[in-house]
Protein backbone atom coordinates (compact mmCIF):
# COMPACT_ATOMS: atom_id res chain seq x y z
CA UNK A 1 0.00 0.00 0.00
CA UNK A 2 1.69 3.37 -0.85
CA UNK A 3 2.55 5.61 1.78
CA UNK A 4 0.73 8.62 0.74
CA UNK A 5 -2.59 6.62 0.81
CA UNK A 6 -1.96 5.31 4.73
CA UNK A 7 -1.06 8.87 5.69
CA UNK A 8 -4.38 10.43 3.95
CA UNK A 9 -6.43 7.81 5.25
CA UNK A 10 -5.28 8.64 8.85
CA UNK A 11 -6.21 12.26 8.54
CA UNK A 12 -9.26 11.95 7.39
CA UNK A 13 -9.84 9.62 9.98
CA UNK A 14 -8.38 11.80 12.96
CA UNK A 15 -10.11 14.95 11.52
CA UNK A 16 -13.21 13.78 10.01
CA UNK A 17 -13.21 16.40 7.82
CA UNK A 18 -12.16 16.96 4.24
CA UNK A 19 -11.26 20.22 4.51
CA UNK A 20 -8.77 19.66 7.47
CA UNK A 21 -7.33 16.72 6.45
CA UNK A 22 -6.57 18.71 2.84
CA UNK A 23 -4.97 21.69 5.06
CA UNK A 24 -2.61 19.28 7.31
CA UNK A 25 -1.72 17.08 4.04
CA UNK A 26 -1.12 20.50 1.69
CA UNK A 27 -2.98 19.31 -0.56
CA UNK A 28 -6.21 19.86 -2.30
CA UNK A 29 -9.67 18.58 -1.43
CA UNK A 30 -9.94 16.72 -5.20
CA UNK A 31 -6.76 15.26 -4.82
CA UNK A 32 -7.60 13.77 -1.01
CA UNK A 33 -10.40 12.46 -1.95
CA UNK A 34 -9.32 10.58 -5.40
CA UNK A 35 -6.58 9.08 -2.83
CA UNK A 36 -9.62 8.04 -0.66
CA UNK A 37 -11.45 6.64 -3.83
CA UNK A 38 -8.53 4.62 -5.05
CA UNK A 39 -7.68 3.04 -1.13
CA UNK A 40 -11.00 2.02 -1.30
CA UNK A 41 -10.94 0.14 -4.76
CA UNK A 42 -8.42 -1.44 -3.65
CA UNK A 43 -9.48 -2.34 -0.36
CA UNK A 44 -12.79 -3.14 -1.97
CA UNK A 45 -14.43 -1.83 0.72
CA UNK A 46 -16.16 0.89 1.88
CA UNK A 47 -14.08 2.74 4.83
CA UNK A 48 -15.90 6.13 5.45
CA UNK A 49 -19.59 6.97 5.52
CA UNK A 50 -20.28 10.56 3.96
CA UNK A 51 -23.00 13.19 4.98
CA UNK A 52 -23.50 16.37 4.15
CA UNK A 53 -22.44 17.10 8.23
CA UNK A 54 -20.02 14.57 9.09
CA UNK A 55 -17.31 11.80 8.02
CA UNK A 56 -17.08 8.61 9.68
CA UNK A 57 -15.19 5.64 10.00
CA UNK A 58 -17.43 2.44 8.32
CA UNK A 59 -17.01 -1.01 10.07
CA UNK A 60 -14.31 -1.72 7.59
CA UNK A 61 -13.04 1.45 8.34
CA UNK A 62 -12.73 0.69 12.32
CA UNK A 63 -10.61 -2.78 11.32
CA UNK A 64 -8.38 -0.71 8.50
CA UNK A 65 -7.51 2.25 11.01
CA UNK A 66 -5.95 0.04 13.56
CA UNK A 67 -3.51 -1.40 10.91
CA UNK A 68 -2.86 1.87 9.08
CA UNK A 69 -1.84 3.38 12.40
CA UNK A 70 0.68 -0.23 13.12
CA UNK A 71 1.70 0.65 9.22
CA UNK A 72 2.40 4.29 9.40
CA UNK A 73 4.53 3.80 12.73
CA UNK A 74 6.40 1.31 11.58
CA UNK A 75 7.38 3.44 8.13
CA UNK A 76 8.31 6.29 10.35
CA UNK A 77 10.71 3.69 12.57
CA UNK A 78 12.19 2.31 9.28
CA UNK A 79 12.92 6.15 8.08
CA UNK A 80 14.25 6.67 11.50
CA UNK A 81 16.64 3.79 11.47
CA UNK A 82 18.07 4.55 7.82
CA UNK A 83 18.18 8.18 8.57
CA UNK A 84 20.17 7.42 11.60
CA UNK A 85 22.95 4.95 9.66
CA UNK A 86 23.16 7.40 7.24
CA UNK A 87 24.34 9.96 9.52
CA UNK A 88 26.17 7.78 11.37
CA UNK A 89 28.76 7.11 8.30
CA UNK A 90 28.79 11.17 7.98
CA UNK A 91 26.33 11.42 5.55
CA UNK A 92 23.15 14.08 5.71
CA UNK A 93 20.04 14.46 3.11
CA UNK A 94 19.52 18.26 2.65
CA UNK A 95 16.22 19.20 1.06
CA UNK A 96 15.31 22.09 -0.57
CA UNK A 97 12.67 24.33 -1.92
CA UNK A 98 13.33 23.76 -6.09
CA UNK A 99 15.03 27.47 -6.60
CA UNK A 100 18.14 25.84 -4.80
CA UNK A 101 20.34 27.98 -7.77
CA UNK A 102 18.80 31.32 -7.44
CA UNK A 103 18.98 31.47 -3.46
CA UNK A 104 22.53 30.36 -3.80
CA UNK A 105 21.34 26.97 -1.35
CA UNK A 106 23.59 25.33 -3.70
CA UNK A 107 26.94 27.01 -3.08
CA UNK A 108 26.32 26.71 0.77
CA UNK A 109 26.00 22.93 0.41
CA UNK A 110 28.42 22.79 -2.06
CA UNK A 111 31.20 24.54 0.03
CA UNK A 112 30.54 22.79 2.89
CA UNK A 113 30.87 19.58 1.05
CA UNK A 114 34.17 21.03 0.37
CA UNK A 115 35.75 21.90 3.47
CA UNK A 116 34.13 19.00 5.62
CA UNK A 117 34.07 14.93 5.32
CA UNK A 118 30.82 14.57 4.78
CA UNK A 119 28.70 13.60 2.04
CA UNK A 120 25.41 15.44 1.63
CA UNK A 121 22.06 14.01 -0.57
CA UNK A 122 20.01 16.90 -2.04
CA UNK A 123 16.39 16.79 -2.34
CA UNK A 124 14.33 19.46 -4.14
CA UNK A 125 10.93 19.55 -3.50
CA UNK A 126 7.91 21.82 -2.72
CA UNK A 127 7.58 23.11 0.79
CA UNK A 128 4.83 21.64 1.96
CA UNK A 129 6.27 18.25 0.72
CA UNK A 130 9.85 18.99 2.72
CA UNK A 131 8.04 19.46 6.01
CA UNK A 132 6.45 15.88 5.19
CA UNK A 133 9.56 14.49 4.63
CA UNK A 134 11.08 16.00 7.84
CA UNK A 135 8.23 15.43 9.81
CA UNK A 136 9.13 11.42 9.13
CA UNK A 137 12.80 11.94 9.35
CA UNK A 138 13.46 11.33 5.98
CA UNK A 139 15.40 14.56 6.08
CA UNK A 140 18.13 15.91 8.42
CA UNK A 141 17.56 19.61 6.96
CA UNK A 142 15.58 21.09 4.89
CA UNK A 143 15.60 24.79 3.44
CA UNK A 144 11.73 25.83 3.40
CA UNK A 145 9.57 28.75 2.31
CA UNK A 146 7.12 29.98 5.11
CA UNK A 147 7.34 27.27 7.85
CA UNK A 148 4.14 25.96 8.59
CA UNK A 149 4.85 23.76 11.32
CA UNK A 150 7.00 25.55 13.87
CA UNK A 151 5.74 23.55 16.79
CA UNK A 152 7.42 20.21 15.77
CA UNK A 153 10.63 22.11 13.75
CA UNK A 154 13.45 24.23 14.62
CA UNK A 155 14.04 26.86 12.26
CA UNK A 156 17.31 29.08 11.70
CA UNK A 157 16.27 32.05 9.50
CA UNK A 158 18.05 31.99 5.91
CA UNK A 159 16.96 34.91 3.57
CA UNK A 160 13.79 37.11 2.95
CA UNK A 161 12.56 37.71 -0.60
CA UNK A 162 9.66 40.19 -1.51
CA UNK A 163 7.39 39.82 -4.47
CA UNK A 164 6.74 41.73 -7.59
CA UNK A 165 5.01 41.62 -10.77
CA UNK A 166 6.60 40.00 -13.86
CA UNK A 167 5.71 41.38 -17.16
CA UNK A 168 6.31 41.77 -20.13
CA UNK A 169 8.54 44.52 -21.66
CA UNK A 170 6.03 46.31 -23.51
CA UNK A 171 3.02 45.82 -21.28
CA UNK A 172 1.04 48.80 -20.36
CA UNK A 173 2.10 48.87 -16.80
CA UNK A 174 6.13 47.94 -17.07
CA UNK A 175 6.50 51.89 -16.54
CA UNK A 176 5.63 51.75 -12.85
CA UNK A 177 7.61 52.00 -9.93
CA UNK A 178 5.06 50.30 -7.89
CA UNK A 179 1.71 48.51 -8.25
CA UNK A 180 -0.77 47.17 -6.06
CA UNK A 181 -2.41 43.67 -6.67
CA UNK A 182 -5.94 44.83 -7.66
CA UNK A 183 -4.14 46.72 -10.52
CA UNK A 184 -3.30 43.01 -12.22
CA UNK A 185 -7.12 42.07 -12.56
CA UNK A 186 -8.04 41.19 -15.51
CA UNK A 187 -4.95 40.26 -16.79
CA UNK A 188 -3.59 36.15 -17.34
CA UNK A 189 -1.66 34.82 -15.01
CA UNK A 190 1.34 32.37 -15.41
CA UNK A 191 2.42 30.75 -11.56
CA UNK A 192 4.33 28.64 -10.02
CA UNK A 193 2.57 24.45 -9.63
CA UNK A 194 -0.56 24.19 -8.58
CA UNK A 195 -1.64 23.89 -4.68
CA UNK A 196 2.16 25.02 -4.03
CA UNK A 197 2.33 27.68 -1.29
CA UNK A 198 3.79 30.33 -3.89
CA UNK A 199 0.50 29.36 -6.09
CA UNK A 200 -1.81 29.61 -3.29
CA UNK A 201 -0.06 32.75 -1.95
CA UNK A 202 -1.03 34.65 -5.31
CA UNK A 203 -4.68 33.33 -5.67
CA UNK A 204 -5.19 34.42 -2.17
CA UNK A 205 -3.73 38.02 -2.62
CA UNK A 206 -6.07 38.35 -5.66
CA UNK A 207 -8.83 36.98 -4.72
CA UNK A 208 -8.19 39.71 -1.60
CA UNK A 209 -8.05 42.31 -3.98
CA UNK A 210 -11.27 41.50 -5.25
CA UNK A 211 -10.78 39.28 -8.22
CA UNK A 212 -9.97 35.29 -9.06
CA UNK A 213 -6.90 35.46 -11.10
CA UNK A 214 -7.26 34.07 -15.01
CA UNK A 215 -4.40 31.44 -14.18
CA UNK A 216 -3.47 30.04 -18.00
CA UNK A 217 -0.56 28.23 -17.18
CA UNK A 218 1.85 26.81 -14.41
CA UNK A 219 4.77 25.28 -13.80
CA UNK A 220 7.62 24.34 -11.14
CA UNK A 221 10.55 26.01 -14.05
CA UNK A 222 10.88 29.51 -13.21
CA UNK A 223 12.58 29.79 -16.57
CA UNK A 224 9.48 28.76 -18.59
CA UNK A 225 7.19 31.07 -16.72
CA UNK A 226 9.34 33.81 -17.12
CA UNK A 227 9.70 32.83 -20.84
CA UNK A 228 6.44 32.69 -21.57
CA UNK A 229 5.56 35.73 -19.63
CA UNK A 230 8.23 37.54 -22.27
CA UNK A 231 6.48 36.37 -24.89
CA UNK A 232 3.29 37.80 -23.75
CA UNK A 233 1.32 35.10 -23.11
CA UNK A 234 0.47 36.79 -19.22
CA UNK A 235 2.27 38.38 -16.20
CA UNK A 236 3.44 36.56 -13.19
CA UNK A 237 4.06 37.39 -9.08
CA UNK A 238 7.27 35.63 -8.37
CA UNK A 239 9.65 36.61 -5.67
CA UNK A 240 12.02 38.99 -7.13
CA UNK A 241 15.09 36.80 -6.73
CA UNK A 242 13.36 34.25 -9.00
CA UNK A 243 12.97 36.73 -11.94
CA UNK A 244 17.01 37.03 -12.66
CA UNK A 245 18.28 39.15 -15.85
CA UNK A 246 15.96 39.12 -18.62
CA UNK A 247 15.19 41.41 -21.54
CA UNK A 248 12.09 40.51 -22.10
CA UNK A 249 10.12 40.95 -18.64
CA UNK A 250 10.40 43.97 -16.35
CA UNK A 251 9.80 43.30 -12.34
CA UNK A 252 7.77 45.69 -10.96
CA UNK A 253 7.85 46.12 -6.58
CA UNK A 254 4.25 44.68 -5.67
CA UNK A 255 3.04 47.49 -3.01
CA UNK A 256 2.28 47.21 0.07
CA UNK A 257 5.33 45.08 0.35
CA UNK A 258 4.61 41.06 0.40
CA UNK A 259 7.67 39.02 1.50
CA UNK A 260 8.74 35.16 2.47
CA UNK A 261 10.93 33.99 4.75
CA UNK A 262 13.50 30.61 3.90
CA UNK A 263 14.49 29.15 6.87
CA UNK A 264 16.85 26.05 7.42
CA UNK A 265 14.47 23.62 9.91
CA UNK A 266 15.26 20.42 11.61
CA UNK A 267 13.70 18.23 13.82
CA UNK A 268 13.41 19.69 17.57
CA UNK A 269 12.58 15.85 19.25
CA UNK A 270 16.29 14.05 18.98
CA UNK A 271 19.51 14.31 19.58
CA UNK A 272 21.67 15.53 16.56
CA UNK A 273 24.25 13.75 14.78
CA UNK A 274 28.16 14.67 15.28
CA UNK A 275 27.52 15.11 10.85
CA UNK A 276 24.56 17.42 12.02
CA UNK A 277 25.82 19.55 14.37
CA UNK A 278 28.99 20.54 11.77
CA UNK A 279 26.58 21.56 9.26
CA UNK A 280 24.48 23.43 11.90
CA UNK A 281 27.56 25.27 13.12
CA UNK A 282 28.67 26.05 9.57
CA UNK A 283 25.09 27.14 8.79
CA UNK A 284 25.24 29.69 11.00
CA UNK A 285 28.75 30.91 10.73
CA UNK A 286 28.18 31.23 6.47
CA UNK A 287 24.61 32.87 6.08
CA UNK A 288 23.98 34.73 2.98
CA UNK A 289 25.29 37.98 1.99
CA UNK A 290 22.75 39.09 -0.27
CA UNK A 291 18.83 39.61 0.69
CA UNK A 292 16.05 40.12 -2.19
Amino acid sequence: MFPEYIETFLALATSKNYTQAADRLYISQSSLTKRIQKLESLMGVQLFKRTTKSVELTFYGEIYADYAHQINNLQIECNRKINTALTQNKNLIIGSIPSIGQYEIIDLISDFIKISDIHCQIITRPSGKLEDLLRTHQLDFAFIREVKNTQLFKKVPYTTDHMVAVLPKHHRLANKKQLSISMLNNENFLLPPLESRPYNLCVSLCEHAGFKPNVVYTDSQMENIIDFVGTGMGISLLMSKLVGNSKNVVSVPIKPEITTDIDVCYRDDAELSDAQNHFLNYFKHNEPKFQA
